[in-house]
């Protein structure tokens, strides 16, 4: 049925304005509507007051106060948007809140009772709902979407219309800030990916602004009290159809000696401080792809979450117990299912776990003879293959994120790394034994190559990862728009092999037959052969002709748009059943900020790297194989990769300030700026939790905006007044330098209420000060406001 009324009130104030309360409830069935009687005090409306003049948001509550003479069981609720509450003025919405939950106060020993209802407003409520994804997945999201979003959240009636923000700064030479200002919405949740609630949200985005933000009537409000003066104009965004408009509004000075309601002046001055700081404090992007064993995502595949099997094996002359359960990704990735026969397997098994594909699982064993009082669980992510007469079935990609994640930097480093092992066994329990069988180059060898992952990365449709550097994707799909990869295969024992090459009109090397070859004219041209008989490979043409290829242009066409994740295997180490890593290429000389062994994959320095992530990885070269091959004893087969680890994280360079003391730049850049050194009185820290690109550290925190098609991460804001070009921090600071760099007077006093705001500008005589509300209690029956007020420049 959705909120319907269920109490009302109106009276008239000392003035004859006519103010009319309603009261809505959220409930399933049909409700009546009653009417209250409210007390001489009937309605007070209080926004807060702060000692800081620029809070970034300033939140009101509203007591109505009924007479009674029975429980009003349906003003009882428990949750936080059942009940709210709209106070109009002649006709005009003035005020709308939020219950405040469980707070129902009354004496009950009269014959009317005094009933006071508390409710907040929609920025105070919304403390009360975590920020939820805009798309339901992380992305790049514009300011004036996410504070639509929030809105949304909360206000189903549609009471709010409007959202007017302050010309005080440009952006791209316009004062559109909210349509023109990004963010990667990934920053409103921390670093286990709890979400922060939507009235910081708010709140972050308001200081970044460098206004206030508050609601009053039937929208909400973006101000800059530092140049209130001097700028009326403001950008009004209607929610309704996402629309925005220049407009004005009135900041005629309003002289307080002319509307005094009840002398009780009062002044004082504000406290001065010595140092204002600022603090960047940003939200690190070094881990780009979800943990790899968290527990909400990684789930029992079976509907019994403690489902396991149990099996006792003899191996080494000991007897084991094992115990494996089968696991899967409920959101975060995608991976092959195993099949048999090609038709899937939707549970796996003890039974059926020796198929092609993948799988998790969780292993855990002990020696039959001492059972433990506990065990030690290790998770695995299992590629298989079993195929069938030992050919290597498994292949193509076994696993990639499912839900692409949007990555925003300029430079730093992707490092990757893979903690693997190789066994003849689906079971990754660490007791299994292969083979002692170790990697040898001697008189008995025929060869060993690499562990090689075959693995996609790229950004968007935009660029991927060769190997060697980022390479637009349109190189990509020219070559196979003009048919230059082919299926290669290989490698094959093949004795006087010849490959034949030329360089055709697009600079591709092009491999062919001897006839065609010779055919061939004015192109450079070459041919060769290989320095082993059993590492040869080739194409079949359209006319089922061979054709040999060298090795790059091989590993050219198996990879394409992908590049291979290397472990370089070394004579000595063993084959089976023992954990590798990736072979580093992280070097101490990067000065990376998050600096560890893994695979480095630079990224452009000249340029913004934007877009959705693709992170694939393939059944490793290596499955479904003999790895190491040799003429005096039978190989084995590779059934099985049990991978424990992937780490893919993102770290930015130029980190190290001191090389010889270990000094670093601190992630959350600091702006200060000291007004006075004879007092002794730091203001607190003024924290931004969105601010402006720092290349020493990775965040989710910068700003960006758009150029045409093109994004940028935000350098400066243009001051509306000064039209000096600064860092949002900067602008902050020099804000709060020259208000708390003199002496500044607060007011305090009774008035007659003659239509005033937050958005007001008053006028004392006597001091001859301009000021504008710190504080205001409205008396709705008296027309009167209570006001404390702060000096402005």
């Amino acid at each position: 049925m959705g909120y319907q009324l269920i109490y009302n009130s109106s009276f008239k104030d000392i003035d004859e304005n006519t103010i009319n309360i309603e009261i809505y409830r959220d409930s399933g069935g049909t409700l009546i509507a009653s009417e209250l009687l409210c007390s001489a005090d009937a309605v007070s409306i209080n926004y807060e007051s702060d000692d800081d003049v620029f809070k970034p948001i300033k939140c009101s509550d509203c007591q109505i106060n009924v007479l009674t003479t029975k429980v009003l069981a349906n003003l009882y609720t428990a949750l936080g948007n059942q009940i709210y509450c709209t106070i109009s003025k002649n006709g005009s919405l003035l005020w709308c809140g939020y219950s405040v939950p469980c707070l129902y106060s009354t004496d009950y020993n009269e014959e009317y009772n005094l009933l006071s209802l508390q409710f907040n407003d929609i920025l105070s409520s919304l403390s009360n709902y975590n920020y939820t994804y805009l798309n339901e997945k992380q992305s790049i999201v514009s300011f004036y979407q996410v504070i639509k979003h929030i809105i949304s959240q909360i206000d189903s009636n549609g009471l709010i219309k409007n959202v007017y923000v302050h010309n005080a700064k440009k952006i791209n030479d316009t004062t559109d800030l909210l349509n023109n200002l990004f963010i990667l919405d990934r920053n409103f949740f921390d670093e286990a990916n709890e979400a922060e609630n939507c009235k910081d949200v708010l709140e972050y985005i308001a200081r970044y602004l460098g206004m206030t933000c508050y609601y009053y009537g039937d929208s909400i409000y973006f101000v800059d009290y530092d140049i209130i003066k001097n700028i009326n104009s403001y950008t009004k965004y209607t929610l309704s159809d996402d629309s925005n408009t220049v407009v004005t509004l009135d900041n005629t000075i309003i002289n307080v000696n002319q509307n005094i309601y009840e002398s009780n002046a009062s002044i004082a001055i504000g406290e001065l401080y010595n140092k204002v700081v600022v603090v960047a404090n940003s939200n690190s992007n070094n881990t780009i792809i979800p943990e790899w064993n968290n527990e909400d995502d990684i789930i029992n595949q079976n509907a019994d979450a403690n489902k396991y099997y149990e099996s006792t094996r003899d191996i080494s002359g000991k007897n084991y117990t094992l115990l494996n359960a089968f696991f899967k990704s409920k959101n975060n990735w995608w991976w092959a299912k195993p099949s048999i026969l090609a038709v899937p397997i939707e549970e796996i098994t003890p039974q059926n776990a020796d198929s092609n594909g993948s799988y998790w699982q969780k292993a855990a064993y002990y020696e039959t003879a001492n059972e433990p009082s506990s065990l030690n669980w290790k998770t695995y992510f299992t590629i298989s293959d079993y195929g069938l007469m030992g050919w290597k079935t498994t292949d193509g990609v076994q696993l990639s994120l499912k839900n692409k994640l949007p990555i925003a930097v300029k430079g730093g480093t992707f490092i990757i790394d893979i903690n693997y092992r190789l066994s003849g066994d689906w079971n990754a329990a660490e007791c299994i034994v292969t083979s002692d069988e170790q990697y040898y180059d001697g008189k008995y060898s025929t060869g060993f190559t690499d562990t090689m992952f075959k693995c996609k990365l790229a950004i968007g449709d935009t660029m991927y990862y060769d190997g060697d550097g980022w390479v637009n994707y349109q190189e990509y799909h020219n070559k196979v728009a003009r048919n230059y990869y082919k299926i290669c295969n290989g490698p094959n024992t093949w004795a006087g092999a010849t490959w034949y090459k030329y360089l055709d009109e697009y600079g591709y090397w092009r491999f062919v037959t001897k006839g065609e070859y010779d055919s061939i004219s004015g192109r450079e041209k070459y041919s060769g052969g290989y320095a082993d008989r059993n590492y040869v490979y080739s194409y079949t043409n359209s006319s089922n002709e061979r054709v040999f290829v060298e090795k790059w242009f091989y590993d050219e066409c198996k990879l394409q748009d992908c590049f291979y994740l290397v472990h370089k295997n070394k004579v000595g180490d063993k084959v089976f059943d023992t954990d590798y890593s990736l072979t580093n290429t992280v070097s101490w000389r990067m000065n990376l900020a998050e600096s560890e062994d893994g695979v480095a994959v630079s990224l452009p320095s000249d340029k913004m790297t934007l877009g959705e992530l693709t992170f694939e990885l393939y059944a490793p070269n290596q499955l479904g194989t003999t790895p190491m091959r040799r003429t005096d004893k039978e190989p084995v087969r590779c059934n099985s990769f049990h991978i424990n680890d992937v780490k893919l994280k993102y770290t930015t360079s130029d980190y190290v300030k001191d090389i010889f003391n270990d000094e670093t730049y601190d992630e959350d850049l600091k702006f200060e700026n000291v007004i006075d050194e004879n007092i002794v009185n730091d203001f607190d820290d003024i924290e931004f939790r969105i601010n402006t690109y720092n290349e020493h550290a990775g965040s989710y925190s910068y700003v960006l905006t758009k150029v045409g098609d093109e994004y940028y991460f935000v350098d400066t804001l243009t001051d509306g007044v000064s039209k000096d070009k600064l860092k949002a921090e900067e602008h902050c600071i020099n804000k709060y330098v020259n208000y708390y760099s003199k002496p500044r007077f607060r007011y305090s006093n009774s008035i007659k209420n003659r239509d005033i705001s937050l958005n007001s500008i008053l006028k004392e005589n006597t001091l001859n000060k301009n000021f504008v509300i710190n504080s205001i209690t409205y008396d709705l029956m008296n027309n009167k406001c209570d006001v404390e007020l702060n000096e402005i420049r």
